[in-house]
């Protein structure tokens, strides 16, 4: 994997480790030392990689394991919405790096499907020096290239195994090409422009959905995201539901 070879778009720069503790752990590292937005950590593997609620990401070569700083001038509720943006723009880069073989569906709230196996998952983390506002973002991005765990809780997939086979550093490079296209337009727009396109790419949108909140779980039809990124539940009786936080299961 030549990460050294890649070029990024101007505004993002590359902080390559053969091996750290956590992507995200190490953007954050650089943040607090003041590090730019636009900073890009990759590495080959990592030895305490994590996903969502704690969980542990199989790290093994030959995956793309990348994490990038951003500096937004907004609310932290603001800034979380750019979890879709960065699912927009992944799967835009995966689609097109091999050719349109794969056409990764986005899974509310941060995880990309093929096929119905998830193929990457995203972890947003922030900080805020000054009340409400953004002092930073990490965002971490994994994709399964090369290799897929045979152990997780939830069916899995890898680009090898479906038959399309690249290389991280054309991946890499595509995606944060897709991110420097989509940052603009988000900070211009605002949401509503990375919400379409994530609603294209809707994983379940239009199927029955489980949600499992902290006091209580919900069935329902996923219907669409709310002006903020919240999944909409529809029940039967028509009644709709926003959740902003919680696990979704989708029907097979």
């Amino acid at each position: 994997m030549a990460l050294q070879t890649i070029r990024l778009p101007e505004g993002f720069y590359l902080h390559e480790l053969e091996a750290v503790d956590s992507t995200n752990e190490e953007a954050k590292r650089l943040a607090d030392k003041g590090a730019q937005s636009g900073a890009l950590v990759l590495a080959r593997t990592q030895t305490a990689g994590r996903g969502r609620r704690g969980r542990a990401w199989s790290s093994p070569i030959g995956n793309m394991f990348s994490s990038l700083l951003l500096r937004p001038t907004c609310s932290l509720a603001e800034a979380a919405r750019l979890t879709f943006l960065i699912a927009v723009a992944l799967a835009e880069a995966v689609e097109t790096v091999t050719g349109g073989q794969v056409r990764p569906d986005c899974k509310w709230p941060n995880d990309l499907m093929v096929n119905g196996r998830k193929i990457s998952g995203i972890l947003l983390e922030s900080a805020s020096n000054k009340g409400s506002e953004t002092d930073y973002l990490v965002i971490g991005a994994g994709v399964n290239v090369a290799f897929f765990p045979d152990d997780a809780e939830r069916p899995t997939t890898s680009l090898a195994a479906l038959g399309a086979p690249v290389a991280v550093d054309d991946l890499v490079a595509c995606y944060v090409a897709r991110v420097a296209h989509w940052l603009p337009i988000w900070e211009k727009d605002g949401f509503a422009p990375i919400r379409d396109a994530w609603l294209m790419r809707g994983y379940g949108l239009g199927k029955p959905i489980v949600a499992r909140l902290t006091d209580r779980e919900l069935e329902g039809t996923f219907v669409g995201l709310d002006d903020d990124g919240s999944l909409i539940l529809r029940e039967n009786s028509g009644f709709e539901h926003r959740i902003g936080a919680g696990e979704v299961f989708f029907a097979t």
